[in-house]
C-alpha cells in the first residue's frame, strides 16, 4: 500500500529509529560533557601540582639559604644580624663591646692606655650568639619574612677585680693639687691668685668608678665625668667683691719680728674676723696671737741643750725660774696693740708685748741666740754644779772656765742651787747681798744676779774653791767665785746672756 506524501504519520518502526537517533546524540553529547570535565580537572590537578612543586622547591631554597645562618629580620641588641653567620656576629659584637684596650681620660687631655690582659679582661660573646642562633626554628624560615625577631645578650665582662684595682692604686696619677683662689698680697697690693684645677685624684673614687665602668663593659672612662678630681671650692669670680672691699679698707700687712723668723697679717685675712658691719671679732685676733704664743714661746719650756763634758742633756725650766729665762707673749696686751695697728690700717713691723713685771723685767730671751730650735744659742755660761766646773762661751768659742766655785750647801735643802735655765739680768759692782730673813749680809764687788730670788756670780774671799767644798760648806745659793775671776767674767759677759746651771 503506497504512502501518501502530505501522511506525516509514522509507523512505530521510524518512530523507534528517531527516538534512537535522539537518545544517542543526547548520550554523546553527555560523554562529550563529561570528557570536557575530566579535561578541566586534570588540568586544574597539573596547575595545583605545578604550584605545589613551585612552592616546595621556593621552601627548599629558603632553607638552604638560611642554613648555619640568622633568619632574616633579627635583631640582636638593636643590631641587624639577618642573614649572618654566627661567626660573622661574633666579631661585629666584639667590636662594639671589646676595645682593644682600656682608656683612661685624665683631666688636661691626656690618655692612658691599659692593656686588657694587664687585668685578664674578656668578653663571653660566642656561647651566647651560639645559643641565639639554636633558639630559631629555620624550618619557618618563611615567616621571619613577615615579622622581626629582637634578641637581647649580655655580652658580660670576665676579669680579675683585684688586679685591676691593685694597678690604678699604684699609678701615679698626678702631682699638682686642686686649690681655691685665694687673695694676696704683692709689691702692687692685693691681687687674686687663680684657682688650680689639679690633676690629682680621689683614688678611692677613681677605683670605685673604673670598676663599676669596667663592670657594665665601658672601657673608655673619663675621670673628669666619674668626679674623680676635687673642684675648687672658691673660683677667681667669687673673690672679685671681697677684694674691692679689702683694697678700700685693708690694704695692708702687719709684720711680727721674731728675730730668726718672722710672722705676717695681712688685711685680707683681717677681713675674715669681721661681720657684716665691719667690727672685727676679737675673738679671732685672740686666736692668732695665741698661734704665735704656741708657736714661740720658750718660758717654761723643756730644752735640748749640748753639755761641754756630758752631751746631749734635756733640762727643765728650774724651780727658780718662774720670773727667768726664755720668751713669753703677754697675750692680753698683744691683742690690744693688734687692734690698735688694725685701726691704723697701716703696714708695719712690731714685735709682740712680752710679759714685764711690776719690777720691770720683761721676759725676752737672748736675741742673738734666738733660732727655731733653740734659744740658748751658742754664747751662755755654763755651771756643772756636781763637778764644780764653770765654762763662758762667746759665739761658740770657750772664752773663760773655771773649776774655782763653790755653789750652795747640798746638805741644806735650803740652801742648795737649783738647777735650771737662768739669764744674767742684772749686773752690779760693790753690791751688798742680804738673806731674806736678814741673818746675814756680804758684800761684793761684782755681782750678776740671775734669779729673783737673788741667786747671782759674785766674788767671795774663802778659804777653799772647787772640789767637795760645796757640799758641807757651801753657799746660801749664790755661785762664789775668786775675785779676779768673777771680775774677768763680769767684765765679759753681757746681760740677758743665758746662764745654765745643772747636776
Amino acid at each position: 500500500m503506497s504512502r501518501r506524501s502530505d501522511d506525516y504519520s509514522f509507523d512505530s518502526s521510524t518512530s523507534y529509529d528517531i527516538s534512537s537517533a535522539i537518545a544517542k546524540k543526547k548520550e554523546n553529547r553527555k560523554a562529550e560533557s563529561r570528557k570536557a570535565a575530566r579535561r578541566k580537572k586534570l588540568a586544574a590537578g597539573l596547575t595545583v601540582a605545578a604550584v605545589v612543586l613551585s612552592l616546595g622547591a621556593a621552601y627548599l631554597a629558603g632553607l638552604s639559604s638560611s642554613a648555619g645562618k640568622f633568619l632574616k629580620n633579627t635583631f640582636i641588641n638593636d643590631m641587624d644580624v639577618g642573614g649572618m653567620r654566627t661567626a660573622d656576629v661574633v666579631n661585629m659584637l666584639k667590636e662594639q663591646y671589646v676595645a682593644p684596650s682600656l682608656e683612661i681620660h685624665k683631666r688636661g687631655g691626656d690618655v692612658m692606655d691599659i692593656d686588657l690582659s694587664d687585668f685578664g679582661y674578656k668578653v663571653e660573646i660566642a656561647g651566647p650568639v651560639r645559643t641565639a642562633y639554636n633558639t630559631q626554628n629555620h624550618a619557618l624560615w618563611f615567616m621571619s619574612l613577615f615579622k622581626t625577631d629582637d634578641i637581647n645578650i649580655e655580652c658580660e665582662p670576665q676579669y680579675d677585680e683585684s688586679k685591676l684595682e691593685r694597678l690604678h692604686r699604684r699609678t701615679v696619677w698626678g702631682s699638682t693639687d686642686t686649690s681655691n683662689a685665694s687673695i694676696a698680697y704683692g709689691e702692687n697690693g692685693y691681687y687674686i691668685i687663680p684657682e688650680v684645677y689639679g690633676d690629682t685624684v680621689n683614688i678611692d673614687t677613681l677605683v670605685s668608678y673604673v670598676l663599676e665602668s669596667v663592670e657594665d663593659g665601658k672601657l673608655d672612662i673619663d675621670l673628669e665625668e666619674g668626679g674623680c678630681y676635687s673642684e675648687p671650692a672658691i673660683k677667681t669670680d667669687d673673690l672679685s667683691a671681697k677684694l674691692e672691699m679689702i683694697k678700700a679698707k685693708y690694704d695692708f700687712i702687719i709684720t711680727y719680728d721674731f728675730d730668726y723668723a718672722q710672722e705676717h697679717l695681712t688685711g685680707a685675712q683681717v677681713f675674715e674676723w669681721t661681720d657684716g658691719s665691719g667690727h672685727i671679732d676679737r675673738s679671732k685676733a685672740e686666736q692668732f696671737v695665741a698661734g704665735l704664743a704656741e708657736k714661740y714661746d720658750t718660758f717654761m719650756t723643756t730644752r735640748k741643750f749640748r753639755s761641754t763634758e756630758r752631751g746631749e742633756m734635756t733640762l727643765s725650766q728650774g724651780k727658780y725660774s718662774t720670773g727667768q729665762y726664755g720668751w713669753w707673749i703677754d697675750r692680753d696686751k698683744t691683742v690690744d696693740r693688734l687692734l690698735e695697728h688694725i685701726e691704723e690700717a697701716e703696714t708695719c713691723t712690731i714685735d709682740p708685748v712680752y710679759v714685764t713685771l711690776d719690777t720691770g723685767y720683761t721676759y725676752e730671751g737672748f736675741e742673738a741666740d734666738r733660732s727655731a730650735g733653740d734659744d740658748i744659742g751658742n754664747t751662755y755660761i755654763e755651771v756643772d754644779l756636781t763637778k764644780q766646773h764653770l765654762w763662758y762661751y762667746k759665739d761658740g768659742k770657750l772664752a773663760f772656765e773655771t773649776d774655782q766655785i763653790v755653789s750652795g750647801k747640798a746638805t741644806d735643802p735650803t740652801r742648795k742651787t737649783p738647777e735650771g735655765i737662768y739669764s744674767v739680768y742684772t749686773k752690779q759692782t760693790n753690791y751688798t747681798m742680804k738673806a731674806a730673813d736678814g741673818s746675814y749680809t756680804a758684800k761684793c764687788s761684782y755681782f750678776m744676779r740671775i734669779s729673783f730670788e737673788g741667786i747671782g756670780l759674785h766674788d767671795l774671799s774663802r778659804g777653799s774653791y772647787g772640789g767637795n767644798t760645796y757640799i758641807n760648806n757651801g753657799s746660801h745659793g749664790c755661785i762664789n767665785m775668786r775675785y779676779s775671776e768673777v771680775k774677768q767674767l763680769y767684765e765679759m759677759v753681757e746681760r740677758g746672756t743665758p746662764c745654765i746651771l745643772y747636776y
